[in-house]
Parts: structure tokens; C-alpha cells; sequence
């Protein structure tokens, strides 16, 4: 996953994730890269939900999703 992909399924989850996922979205954002890839790898689910291959993912990186 590259940079920017991380990113962007941390501000994805932040934005529509329940509360859990927003709280891990947003711990992601302010992580530390080491940091960022330990919380993904803990929770393979918030990568299939709200990672690069996620529709949300991809409309809220093409600016489409509100």
C-alpha cells in the first residue's frame, strides 16, 4: 500500500467508520509511518472496508463522497 494510499483509508475511516474506526482513523492520521502501518496490520478489516479497494475509498479520494 503505497503512502498515499494509507492516507486516504485513514481519512476514510476517520470520516465514515463507526465510532472505533474513527477513533483508529484518527490515530492513524497522527501516527508516526511505523505507527501507521502497525495499526493497519492490527485491523485487516479496516483495510478491506475503507482501504484503496473499498468504493468509499475511491470516491472519497475522487472528491465524490460527502
Amino acid at each position: 500500500m503505497s503512502e498515499s494510499d494509507i492516507y486516504w483509508t485513514f481519512v476514510t475511516a476517520s470520516k465514515y467508520a463507526g465510532s472505533f474506526y474513527q477513533a483508529m482513523g484518527n490515530a492513524g492520521l497522527a501516527a508516526d509511518p511505523n505507527n501507521k502501518r502497525r495499526i493497519l496490520a492490527a485491523f485487516p478489516e479496516m483495510v478491506a472496508t475503507y482501504g484503496a479497494a473499498s468504493r468509499l475509498h475511491q470516491t472519497m479520494r475522487a472528491g465524490v463522497a460527502a
